[in-house]
């Protein structure tokens, strides 16, 4: 059956802006349903507006039944929506709770007729201290013949998936366990971006070691410093997934056969996970070892000023040290004191001043000799 159009219902397929992107302080709640009776999905404001326009949605809410596979993702649920979805479809309890207090751990639980997801997909955030990952996680709970995802910001990630089983129609065995697959799958190929950044910054701090000058020194540890933090936000959320990965893999293992293939794709993504950890590793091994060369050159440096500044400072030293008798001789004839050599009958003879000058430069060539023979002119 063909929905009829609404002006508060569009039906599309489009990938959403990527401003979306970017957190908001309040997004409006949104419903995407997509079927494989249907070459596009339906958008919708609420669960009302998407029973009137296809009504099979309304049958399978009523009966549990449905023709096809179905994928029903919600963006920014409020409490009423998950709990009349979770009335609709007979989620346990302990779903509804994670979901209504939006759950942080990554995990996957079994619960009889479905299993529920729980993954964090990466988000970038600048900040004034630079960039760092914000993560808010996507549920999902997966039955046989359908798919529940929650997510309470706008993503990409669900998006990215209907267009990839929209380009893949002809040629894709379309399950609820791909689904949940390709979600993990988009969700772990999101942090490709942050490791590249990563790594690029790593390749230009390394290569500006040889440049960098001593002024400068103090905004290149900053700059390793905020690598290695990204480097730890990234590598732990990567490290959670790979649990999470294994024990999916361990569920389709032991299902029917379409759910075995998507197994193999699961051990594709882990080995991609495992990559992804070893590139960090990497990166952070090359951070350490460029902050260790960065500190040394620090201490280089300081050490080089230190005994600049010991020098000068023995230098004058050695000025102070012949200064100061001088000053104490010539300031004793400063005094009132009768001149020496000047007698009362008027005998003016400079040979008293040429002695007392030639007194000073004495002490001056002696006091140069001791500073020389001391080394406090060679530092």
């Amino acid at each position: 059956m063909e929905p009829a159009p609404l002006p508060a219902i569009m039906s599309s397929d489009s990938t959403p802006d990527p401003r979306l992107e970017k957190p908001r302080v309040a997004v409006a709640s949104r419903l995407n349903f997509f079927t494989s009776q249907l070459k596009t999905s339906i958008e919708a404001s609420s669960i009302e507006d998407l029973c009137s326009v296809y009504r099979p949605f309304e049958l399978l809410l009523e009966t549990g039944a449905h023709s096809g596979l179905w994928w029903l993702d919600i963006t920014a649920p409020s409490e009423e929506d998950i709990e009349a979805l979770a009335r609709f479809f007979n989620l346990h309890p302990l779903t509804t709770e994670d979901i209504k207090t939006r759950e942080t751990r990554e995990k996957i639980e079994l619960f009889g007729q479905y299993y529920f997801l729980s993954l964090r997909p990466p988000r970038r955030l600048e900040t004034d201290t630079g960039v760092r990952i914000v993560s808010h996680n996507l549920y999902a709970v997966v039955f046989r013949g359908g798919v529940l995802s929650f997510s309470f910001d706008p993503s990409l990630h669900t998006s990215h998936v209907r267009q990839r089983i929209k380009e893949h129609s002809s040629h894709l065995l379309l399950t609820s366990d791909w689904i949940c697959y390709a979600l993990i799958d988009d969700i772990v190929d999101g942090f490709a971006p942050f490791i590249s950044r990563v790594e690029n910054g790593v390749v230009t701090v390394e290569d500006s070691v040889s440049i960098t000058r001593p002024d400068d020194m103090g905004l290149a540890l900053q700059r390793i410093f905020k690598l290695r933090k990204e480097v730890m936000n990234i590598r732990q959320p990567l490290h959670d997934k790979i649990d999470v990965i294994r024990s999916f893999a361990r569920h389709c293992d032991i299902s029917d056969t379409s759910s075995s293939q998507v197994a193999l794709y699961l051990s594709d993504i882990c080995d991609h996970v495992v990559t992804m950890i070893a590139n960090l590793e990497q990166a952070e091994q090359m951070l350490s070892r460029l902050q260790s060369k960065y500190l040394t050159q620090v201490h280089f440096d300081s050490g080089r000023m230190r005994n600049g500044i010991a020098s000068a400072l023995s230098k004058l030293t050695v000025l102070a040290s012949i200064l100061v008798p001088m000053q104490f001789i010539t300031g004793l004839f400063g005094m009132n004191v009768r001149v020496p050599g000047k007698t009362h009958d008027g005998d003016n003879s400079l040979t008293w001043w040429f002695s007392i000058l030639g007194f000073i430069l004495g002490l001056t060539v002696i006091f140069a000799w001791v500073a020389k023979r001391i080394g406090l002119l060679d530092r």
